[in-house]
């Protein structure tokens, strides 16, 4: 049995296999050309350079990353939108509605946070990814630490 292999219940992981992924870590990527726009470039270059920083980075995170950067360039897109139209439109009776792009933009919001979540992009992710969620010096810890 490999060493990275653990039996079910096997209390929790060491930090060495959470950090990096070894041999599969990348140490630079090219924006794909999947990206829709230049926004969607922009944050792939700063959150592919985050990651590979981190030693977080692994080839099959690239297609969720293209994903968060796609959403993230679709909300920026939203608020233009919004921006210039308002939050409601008008409907055929003369009544007001949610304008649909406010709808994109939660929607994009969503994908974005499940997606960089999967990524470790945000704080308790990133813990977890890092390995840094145990007790910080001078706590105690908990009594499964063992475990």
């Amino acid at each position: 049995m490999s060493a990275s292999v653990r039996a079910s219940g096997g209390g929790r992981k060491s930090k060495q296999s959470l950090v990096g992924v070894g041999d599969q870590s990348i140490q630079r990527v090219n924006p794909p050309d999947q990206l829709r726009d230049e926004n969607a470039v922009v944050i792939w270059k700063q959150q592919s350079k985050l990651m590979i920083a981190r030693g977080t980075l692994a080839r099959e995170d690239l297609p969720l990353l293209m994903a968060y950067c796609n959403n993230f360039s679709i909300m920026l897109e939203a608020d233009s939108e919004i921006a210039q139209r308002g939050f409601y439109s008008e409907t055929a009776q003369g009544g007001l509605k949610t304008h649909p792009a406010v709808n994109i933009r939660k929607e994009a919001i969503a994908q974005m946070k499940s997606l960089g979540s999967l990524l470790g992009l945000d704080p308790l992710s990133r813990g977890r990814v890092l390995g840094t969620s145990g007790p910080k010096e001078g706590q105690q810890g908990n009594e499964f630490d063992e475990f």
